[in-house]
C-alpha cells in the first residue's frame, strides 16, 4: 500500500508538470492568433525610452528565470504537495488570463537592436531571433516569476528572502533585454498577486495532504540541480531554431 501510494504521488507530480507544460506551448499559437486579430500596438512610457540594452541581464532573464521556476515546478510537484494542485491551478489561471488579454489588446514590445559581438550581446540576439515580439501585456516572465515566489513564501516565510528578490529581479531584467514595457510588468504583478492570493488563502480545498515535518535537504539540492539541467536542456533548443 505504501508503494503504491508512492507511485501514485509522483504520477500525480508528472500529471501536474505536464499540466503546466501544456498550458505553456498554446504561447506561440496565441501570439500568431493575435497578430492576424489586431495591429499590435506599444506602451512605451518617456521612462521606458530611457532605459538602455543591458546584455548581461540575459543571465537573469534566461538562466535564472528558468532555473528558478522550474525548481518551483518540480517542488510543488514532489516534494511539498501540500500546494501541488494550488500551484497547477494558479498557474493556468495567470496564463489564461494573459492569453485572452493578448488576443484583446496585443502589445508589442521595444525597438530590438543589438550590436555587441560579446557573449552576453550574442545571447541578446538568439533571444530576438526566438522570442515573439508580441504577447507583451502582462508579462508572463513577470507572473510566474512573482507566482513562484509567492509559492515558495507561503511554502516556507524563510524562502521569502530569496524567491521575492528573485521574482523582482527577473522583472527588472525584462526591461533591462529590451523585451518589456514598465506596464507589462505592473500588469504582471497586479494579476499575478491577485491570482495567488484567491487560489493559495481563499480556495484552501485545493491543498492536499502532505507530511508536517521538513523537506529533506538532499531532496531540495537535488530539485535545484535537475532545475539548473532542465533549464540548460531548454535553452540549448533555441540554437536549433
Amino acid at each position: 500500500m505504501v508503494q503504491l501510494e508512492k507511485y501514485s504521488c509522483i504520477l500525480k507530480g508528472i500529471l501536474a508538470i505536464i499540466v503546466i507544460i501544456g498550458v505553456s506551448l498554446l504561447y506561440l499559437p496565441v501570439a500568431t492568433l493575435s497578430m492576424q486579430l489586431h495591429t499590435p500596438i506599444t506602451l512605451a512610457t518617456p521612462l521606458d525610452l530611457q532605459i538602455p540594452l543591458f546584455p548581461p541581464a540575459i543571465i537573469i532573464y534566461w538562466y535564472i528565470f528558468y532555473t528558478f521556476i522550474f525548481f518551483g515546478y518540480l517542488y510543488f510537484a514532489f516534494i511539498k504537495i501540500e500546494f501541488r494542485n494550488t500551484v497547477v491551478i494558479a498557474t493556468v489561471l495567470a496564463s489564461m488570463v494573459a492569453y485572452i488579454i493578448y488576443l484583446i489588446l496585443p502589445v508589442i514590445g521595444p525597438e530590438r537592436i543589438v550590436t555587441g559581438t560579446d557573449f552576453f550581446s550574442e545571447q541578446i540576439r538568439l533571444l530576438y531571433n526566438t522570442d515573439t515580439h508580441v504577447n507583451c501585456f502582462p508579462s508572463l516572465h513577470g507572473s510566474y516569476s512573482l507566482l513562484t515566489a509567492y509559492s515558495l513564501w507561503k511554502a516556507k516565510k524563510e524562502y521569502g528572502y530569496i524567491a521575492w528578490p528573485t521574482a523582482i529581479a527577473v522583472q527588472v531584467s525584462t526591461l533591462l533585454v529590451r523585451q518589456h514595457w514598465i506596464a507589462d510588468q505592473i500588469a504582471a504583478a497586479v494579476i499575478t498577486l491577485i491570482i495567488a492570493y484567491l487560489v493559495f488563502d481563499k480556495i484552501k480545498y485545493t491543498r492536499v495532504e502532505s507530511s508536517t515535518s521538513e523537506p529533506r535537504l538532499w531532496k531540495i539540492i537535488l530539485a535545484i540541480i535537475v532545475a539548473a539541467i532542465f533549464m540548460v536542456l531548454y535553452i540549448f533548443t533555441f540554437t536549433l531554431v
